[in-house]
């Protein structure tokens, strides 16, 4: 390997041109359509195009302007066909690897670079709230590049723990979607197995009303509070000799679902404790829903945000079932209908008000259900700590690559 001084603009080029016909339908990826810190974009929609940055596969977008930049929303165009043009945001830096001098999956990660980030960022101009980065901050940055060879090598090796991230959060997706799926089945439409194996309501299980409507003979009506408890432990951070805690915050919820550790001297309010086998929920915002199968780490007060409700159960298995119920679309819509506030944004519900929803239940059924997802569900947590693990690896493995710190031979295998 052959590391020489130079401006990245030996590399990569900011904005290329490429031609796409106005009024033509084609995909079109919008700052959403990113999430903070992660290379996978996460969908897009086909609309005429009109104006807007445009790019293909291979090339990488930068979020210009505040607060996104700040945030990390940076990902890799990998979802087009070959040679297809696509367009997103006028507020995107489009980074291309120039042919025969720059990798692209190199470029990618070098606008990962804290040192990089830390540049762009300190360019930005303009009125506060609309402050938008400036693209030489980029093609002026100097630092020691490594020859194309290597570029591709640090290209491939920290792909692969996206690639792996990625497959771990396919997993999980599928892992929520069965045990969504299962709890429908037999919570909402009611058609847990009788005893003959078959589904209840539909092979002429009998019905009795409730106040909830027609509910199979034999369950009955209970409110969330009888099933799991409020768990209201407070946290004082003016009142601990904690030096660091595990924070269940709102940000680390958006950002993986992975808590971070963070140090008590920037802890400026009171938070909830967590103990095992707690399931919390925003009460914030309940259109926006967050629920939050939390995993205890080890060696750290666990606390969460008070924007959190925390949810308490005895069990592991009861803890299954309670998370699924909060992820359930008949509990959220519960949520959104009793919140109070002025404006979507800022609508609450009482963690009281969400306790007192009602659900018809069997615990026999609840039992066998849990039997059947609690291992889905500990897998679940299992997956997201590696792919915090696996973050931290590649991020911390990146600048150590550029340095010559480290060599590809002795970089971790995934």
């Amino acid at each position: 390997m052959i590391f020489r001084e130079a401006s990245l603009e030996t590399i990569l080029e900011i904005n290329p041109r490429l031609s796409l016909k106005k009024g033509l339908v084609s995909k079109k990826v919008a700052m959403e359509h990113i999430d903070e810190y992660v290379k996978k974009i996460q969908g897009y929609e086909l609309t005429e195009f009109k104006n807007g940055s445009k790019f293909q596969n291979g090339d990488t977008l930068v979020a210009r302007i505040t607060p996104c930049l700040e945030n990390g929303k940076t990902a890799y165009v990998d979802i087009l066909e070959d040679n297809e043009i696509a367009f997103g945001s006028t507020e995107f830096f489009v980074i291309r690897a120039k042919e025969g001098r720059g990798d692209s999956q190199f470029v990618y990660y070098l606008m990962r670079h804290p040192n990089i980030r830390k540049v762009i960022i300190q360019s930005m101009t303009g009125t506060s709230g609309r402050q938008r980065a400036q693209k030489q901050s980029i093609l002026e940055y100097n630092m020691s590049l490594p020859d194309l060879d290597y570029q591709k090598k640090i290209g491939r090796t920290l792909s692969l723990y996206d690639a792996k991230i990625e497959s771990n959060k396919e997993i999980i997706n599928t892992l929520e979607q069965l045990s969504q799926t299962l709890f429908k089945h037999w919570f909402i439409d009611f058609e847990f197995p009788n005893e003959q194996g078959q589904p209840y309501k539909s092979s002429g299980g009998e019905m009795v009303e409730s106040e909830l409507g027609e509910i199979p003979k034999g369950w009955r009506v209970y409110k969330l509070n009888e099933l799991t408890e409020l768990f209201k432990l407070t946290f004082n951070p003016e009142k601990t000799t904690e030096e660091k805690i595990s924070h269940f915050s709102l940000p680390a919820f958006d950002n993986g679902q992975t808590p971070t550790i963070d140090e008590v001297s920037g802890i400026k309010s009171n938070k909830w404790i967590l103990k095992d086998n707690c399931v919390v929920f925003s009460k914030m915002n309940p259109r926006t829903p967050r629920i939050w199968l939390t995993n205890i780490v080890e060696n750290y007060l666990n606390v969460a945000s008070s924007e959190f409700v925390v949810l308490k159960s005895e069990t592991r298995n009861l803890n299954a079932f309670i998370y699924n119920l909060c992820k359930s679309d008949k509990f959220n819509e519960y949520l959104i209908s009793n919140a109070t506030g002025s404006t979507n944004s800022r609508q609450r519900v009482t963690p009281t008000i969400a306790l007192d929803y009602k659900i018809a239940l069997d615990m026999e059924q609840v039992e066998l259900y849990s039997l059947k997802v609690v291992d889905m569900v500990e897998k679940i947590k299992v997956l997201r700590t590696e792919n915090k693990k696996l973050s931290q690896l590649r991020d911390n493995l990146l600048p150590k690559l550029l340095s010559g710190e480290v060599e590809i031979s002795e970089a971790l295998e995934v």
